[in-house]
């Protein structure tokens, strides 16, 4: 029996779908798995030159033409953040399974609209959480659900930057965006705390941002650069929260674009009774009766992620399995992300329902 050659369109040729998403595509239709039937962008001389770099058959400017005139199994949206929740809707409408970047939208309601139109069309829907995917935190999650930490009661999720606003695209305009490092490289840490902890069930979020530097005249943005006009940044540069899951656990957040540090970090801490974890570097940090002990992954796989989550949410479609990021717990992440925001406005902690 012939294996089917699944359809894939990709909507927004920019920064993440040509480094990442694109290659790994490419990858997939070498070896016969997918065909790359579309790419749509608005900007049409961009759409162009990535179907002719990676191979796809056909270009679009606008997504709502693409979507009636082909016939897709998967379609991977690669927008800013502001585009997700209805392009992912209407994708699931047309008949294709959705694999979206992160953030999966930029409010509750278009996250919890996604997630009734997958299941109501019966279709998958994933969030490009890449995080999930890297070795090391593959093989804590295996630790983690073995039980060696016992019973976990508090983590420190951190996404900083000393200076790394970004250059390209409309990240730094609440208008396409929402925010800032919250919801651009926060959106990846949360998720992965939350994922390795079980996906306790948040109840309240305490939060702060500030705007200190990304619209400042005499930034200095390092390698970065500054291609924006300064008056344009109308998005935080750093942001944190406290959160507050059932069960009495909580989870520290820190992330920033922009912040007078040594140096760049992202990781995670996780403390439970019997042991802790930590992503960065990857070790499990306990003791025993008469000594402190700390187990460390000096050598893992060396996993590109972004591959490795386009392959499995193919993987998933190919033999109908259910996918790593689920739905539901990208709309939990979502309702973190907007709960922190809303207590920094309301300079009070939310209760997140």
């Amino acid at each position: 029996m012939t294996k089917k050659v699944l359809r894939v369109g990709l909507i927004g040729t920019g920064e993440i779908a040509r480094i990442m998403h694109l290659p790994a595509w490419q990858e997939l239709a070498n070896e016969g798995r997918i065909e790359l039937t579309a790419v749509c962008d608005i900007i049409e001389e961009r759409a162009q030159k990535a179907a002719e770099q990676f191979g796809a058959k056909k270009v679009y400017v606008q997504y709502e033409k693409m979507l009636k005139a082909e016939r897709f199994d998967m379609i991977d949206i690669c927008t800013p953040n502001g585009w997700h929740h209805q392009m992912a809707v209407n994708s699931l409408e047309a008949g294709a399974h959705v694999i979206v970047e992160k953030p999966m939208a930029t409010s509750v309601a278009e996250a919890q609209k996604m997630l009734e139109t997958s299941k109501k069309v019966g279709l998958k829907l994933m969030v490009a959480q890449q995080e999930r995917f890297q070795a090391a935190h593959e093989i804590l999650k295996q630790e983690i659900e073995a039980g060696r930490l016992g019973k976990i009661y508090t983590a420190n999720a951190r996404y900083l930057r000393r200076r790394g606003i970004p250059g390209w695209g409309k990240f730094h305009i609440k208008a396409e965006s929402f925010g800032g490092p919250m919801i651009d490289v926060g959106v990846h840490i949360i998720d992965l705390c939350v994922w390795l902890m079980g996906n306790p069930k948040p109840i309240a979020a305490s939060g702060k941002v500030y705007r200190m530097f990304g619209d400042r005249p005499d930034l200095c943005n390092g390698e970065w650069g500054r291609p924006y006009p300064p008056q344009e940044f109308d998005v935080e540069d750093y942001a944190l929260g406290l959160v507050r899951f059932e069960n009495d656990i909580t989870m520290i957040i820190e992330t920033s674009w922009a912040a007078n540090i040594a140096q760049n970090y992202h990781g995670v801490t996780i403390l439970g009774d019997k042991a802790g974890i930590s992503t960065n570097p990857p070790a499990i940090i306990g003791a025993t009766e008469n000594a402190l002990t700390r187990v460390q992954f000096d050598w893992l796989p060396n996993i590109q992620a972004h591959r490795a989550e386009i392959r499995h949410f193919t993987e998933c479609v190919e033999k109908d399995l259910p996918v790593r990021v689920q739905p539901a717990e990208s709309v939990e992440v979502q309702k973190i992300i907007n709960a922190i925001y809303d207590s920094s406005e309301a300079n009070r902690e939310v209760l997140i329902s």
